[in-house]
C-alpha cells in the first residue's frame, strides 16, 4: 500500500510545476519590489554566503558529534548576479504584500520565518545575541519569489502550499514538513517557543 506522501509526489507534481513555472523573483535589497496584494505562494532564496546557509550546513544536535547537513536535497540555482542561492523557505499568504513586509522588515512575533532565523542564530551552540536589524540585513541579501493565486481559488492556497512543501526540501519550514530531520524539527520547535518568552531587541536605526 502506497504512503500518502508517495501518492502526493506521484499525482500532484503538475500542481507544483504550474506554481513554480509562473513566478516573479526580485532581490529584497534592490528596493521596493512589486509584490501584489493578492493571494500568493512564495519562496525565500538565501545566498551561499549567508550566515543562515552556513549554520544549516554545520548544525549539530545536542547528541550529535558530527554536523547534520540540513542542506541535503535543497534546491539551488545560480542567479544573474552570478551567485548561488538556496531555496530554504516556502510560504503562502492571502495578502501577499503584507506578508512580504512582515517577513522582510517585521519582527519575530509576526513572522514565522524571522522567528526561525532568530532561533537558529541564537542557538546555544553559537550563543550569539541578535536583534531585528540583523535579521533585516540577512533578508536583504535574499531573493523573494512568488506566484499569484487567482482570487477565485484563494481557499486552495493552504492546500497548494502543503503540496509544494512535500515536493521540496525547505529546512526553514518546521511545521508540516516531512523532508526535515526530526532532531532538527524538535529542536527548532523548542527554540521558537522560547522566542515568545524573550524580549527581542528591535533596533531599527
Amino acid at each position: 500500500m502506497a504512503t500518502y506522501k508517495d501518492l502526493i509526489l506521484q499525482h500532484c507534481a503538475g500542481i507544483v510545476e504550474q506554481v513554480l513555472n509562473n513566478t516573479d523573483r526580485y532581490r529584497v535589497g534592490a528596493g521596493k519590489i512589486p509584490v501584489p496584494k493578492e493571494p500568493i505562494l512564495y519562496r525565500w532564496w538565501f545566498p551561499a554566503n549567508s550566515e543562515v546557509v552556513t549554520m544549516l550546513s554545520e548544525w549539530k544536535g545536542k547528541d550529535s558529534k558530527e554536523p547534520i547537513n540540513l542542506l541535503d536535497g535543497v534546491l539551488t540555482k545560480k542567479f544573474p548576479d552570478g551567485e548561488t542561492y538556496y531555496a530554504l523557505y516556502f510560504g503562502k499568504s492571502n495578502k501577499g504584500y503584507r506578508r512580504y513586509i512582515q517577513h522582510s522588515t517585521g519582527n519575530v512575533h509576526t513572522s514565522t520565518l524571522r522567528r526561525t532565523i532568530h532561533s537558529l542564530l541564537t542557538d546555544e551552540e553559537y550563543n550569539k545575541p541578535i536583534h531585528e536589524k540583523q535579521i533585516d540585513e540577512i533578508l536583504k541579501d535574499c531573493y523573494f519569489e512568488w506566484a499569484v493565486i487567482d482570487k477565485e481559488e484563494e481557499s486552495l492556497v493552504e492546500c497548494i502550499e502543503a503540496i509544494c512543501i512535500v515536493h521540496g526540501t525547505y529546512p526553514l519550514n518546521i511545521d508540516g514538513n516531512p523532508a526535515i530531520n526530526e532532531t532538527w524539527r524538535n529542536h527548532m520547535m523548542n527554540e521558537r517557543g522560547k522566542v515568545k518568552d524573550k524580549i527581542i531587541l528591535t533596533l531599527k536605526n
